[in-house]
């Protein structure tokens, strides 16, 4: 990852709602044990990241962050089972 990975996290509420078979401490977890990232090319700001990483349970999940400066931490705003355009993104397929 581009950045430091190991800062401290903050996992969006609305994965859970969104994905309810995605729990905080599956993302916490697969965030800790991340196979592949990368920093998105784009004009979206703030630079977004994709990463995917092992659950507790084996599956892969895709997740999306942002830097949140003020805090110093990632935003993982999005977060579910890998799907084949991310594993495609990261080369992982």
């Amino acid at each position: 990852m581009s950045d430091n990975p190991m800062r401290p996290i903050r996992v969006d509420e609305r994965v859970h709602r969104r994905h309810p078979d995605v729990t905080e401490d599956d993302v916490r977890y697969a965030w800790s044990h991340i196979v592949r990232s990368m920093r998105r090319d784009g004009k979206a700001e703030p630079t977004q990241y994709l990463a995917v990483g092992v659950a507790p349970d084996g599956r892969l999940l895709e997740m999306l962050a942002i830097i949140d400066a003020g805090r110093g931490t990632w935003h993982v705003y999005h977060a579910m089972t890998a799907q084949r355009k991310a594993l495609r993104e990261l080369g992982l397929i």
